[in-house]
């Protein structure tokens, strides 16, 4: 076991291009799209280390992780899909000897990891690692996506929200919070001043598009859409569809699906050719969401504390 030598770029670029190769011949949502010298290049000019596990000079696993600084949670660990590859289980358990102490030192308070779904998350949940969130994505040229105008209330409007809807934004952030386990009591003053300015941001993006269904002049439900940077394992021309809410006592109406077909069909005619979504595995009512508009999970997002 040791760290990255100048010599292993290219090695490492052909078991993370492997690995997701793999992944994307399991699940067509998942691009498998990799710049192999763009890879060799960041890899050399990273401050952080990658380690390996070398075996007689054959290569059998790597390992990289980002730590960075979060607003909201402190210094965290993260690894991509191209981040990591073992040929055997022994093989992780041997970067991670290496790799969590060193993260530890670095301050980092966890090890996050996006692994592909399905039997891949086996490994690292019994290494203590915990599902927290699902990565999904949809073909939508194969969504078969119905006409949003069929839905029975015919006082239904969609518009574009501004700045000006703040308030009803925030009202709308809090349930989300609430939907995906947030004590709102328990957030501090400078949580709440964060929320704030990154749902200003939000609003005043101007790629970035606010939905809002309305009843009679009324919000009932918003929608935020935005293009996908680029992320691996994700297809160019991606929307990313996020922050989906519908007022409490107008649930199970179908009208948060209403205003996601509605931005879905806004997509199509940008010609975006992928759509991606987010939840968190404890938002039930997300997951059904999504789910029953064809969204397909491709990526798991894993977390394991790192203790000092």
């Amino acid at each position: 076991m040791r760290r990255l030598r100048g010599q292993d770029a290219s090695l490492v670029a052909f078991l993370a291009a492997e690995q997701l190769s793999r992944h994307a011949s399991r699940e067509p949502l998942v691009s498998s799209d990799f710049d192999r010298i763009g890879f060799e290049q960041a890899l050399g000019a990273s401050f952080s280390p990658t380690w390996v596990d070398d075996s007689n000079g054959r290569l059998r696993g790597h390992l990289f992780g980002a730590t960075l600084e979060d607003e909201l949670h402190g210094r965290q660990t993260w690894t991509g899909p191209d981040g990591w590859s073992f040929l055997y289980e022994d093989s992780l358990d041997r970067l991670l000897d290496w790799a969590l102490p060193y993260w530890r030192d670095e301050g980092s308070t966890s090890h996050i990891v996006w692994v592909p779904v399905g039997l891949d998350t086996e490994a690292w949940a019994s290494r203590e690692y915990t599902m927290v969130s699902l990565r999904a994505g949809l073909d939508l040229a194969e969504a078969n996506l119905p006409e949003v105008m069929t839905h029975e209330n015919s006082s239904l409007t969609v518009r574009r929200g501004t700045e000006d809807d703040f308030e009803t934004a925030l009202a709308f952030d809090a349930l989300i919070d609430v939907a995906q386990g947030v004590d709102l009591e328990s957030l501090s003053e400078a949580e709440r001043v964060i929320n704030q300015r990154q749902l200003h941001d939000t609003l005043s993006d101007p790629e970035t598009h606010y939905y809002l269904l309305e009843i009679d002049g009324m919000p009932v439900a918003q929608c935020v859409t935005f293009p996908l940077p680029e992320l691996r394992g994700s297809y160019p021309n991606t929307i990313y569809v996020s922050d989906v809410a519908v007022t409490p006592e107008l649930r199970g109406r179908g009208y948060g699906q209403y205003i996601v077909r509605t931005a879905l069909h806004d997509a199509l005619r940008a010609n975006f050719t992928h759509a991606e979504v987010r939840w968190r595995v404890t938002n039930d009512l997300a997951a059904r969401t999504w789910r029953t508009l064809g969204f397909r999970p491709t990526y798991a997002q894993m977390r394991r504390n790192l203790p000092d």
